[in-house]
């Protein structure tokens, strides 16, 4: 199912949406994302979502491993990223 954005939603706030909704629901203390889904997901771009993963994951919000032609990214608990709040997420994904 594809989600509805509020109108005016750029690419930080889809991305920021899609993520809340996956540490919302998600079990443990991990998750692992891949950017394709992600993309999907958010309606952007893999390329534009692979470079944002990229960006995270230099600074240490997420670690990324690239697997086959895929590159899967795992959040833990203990990652500022990790929040179901969407405005802490945008937040951070501002000021990439």
């Amino acid at each position: 199912m594809i989600p509805k954005f509020p109108q005016g939603c750029g690419v930080l706030c889809r991305l920021a949406a899609v993520l809340a909704k996956a540490f919302a629901e998600a079990q443990g203390n991990s998750i692992s994302l891949y950017p394709s889904e992600v993309a999907k997901k958010a309606q952007v771009s893999q390329q534009v979502v692979g470079e944002i993963f990229r960006a995270l994951a230099e600074r240490g919000y997420m670690e990324c491993v690239r697997t086959d032609r895929r590159m899967r990214c795992v959040v833990t608990r203990s990652s500022p990223l990790w929040s179901a709040e969407q405005d802490k997420i945008y937040n951070i994904l501002e000021t990439l």
